[in-house]
């Protein structure tokens, strides 16, 4: 990557710039999904990187994206916190011992696995 207005994929150089009011509207319950154990969550990166890709060039097609041969997950990684920064969005790693953020209260619930009770 050599810049905040580049992302590098498969090797390859792509232009990136700043996203329309509309864009980002698309592009912030995007974050909110980004992942790499589901494919919605992989799907939520793909979305940021072509808004990203489109408004530096509005020829390029979500499709286009998608066929971006030999990605590596650094790569990606890096791609996306590029975007998010181009955005505004402040990236801050996890210190080792500290827990990771909780998720919203919906997304626990939906994930809980243990016992519950109904007794009063």
């Amino acid at each position: 990557m050599s810049n905040d207005r580049t992302i590098t994929l498969g090797g390859q150089d792509f232009p990136i710039a700043p996203l329309t009011l509309g864009q980002m509207r698309q592009a912030g319950p995007a974050f909110t999904r980004i992942g790499i154990e589901t494919t919605d969550g992989m799907g939520a990166q793909t979305t940021l990187l072509y808004l990203a890709m489109h408004a530096a060039n509005p020829a390029v097609t979500s499709a286009d994206v998608d066929a971006i041969v030999g990605v590596t997950f650094p790569e990606l990684k890096m791609a996306i916190e590029t975007v998010a920064r181009l955005m505004g969005v402040e990236m801050q790693d996890i210190k080792p011992g500290e827990a990771p953020p909780a998720l919203p209260a919906t997304a626990a619930s939906a994930t809980s696995t243990g016992p519950t009770s109904t007794a009063a």
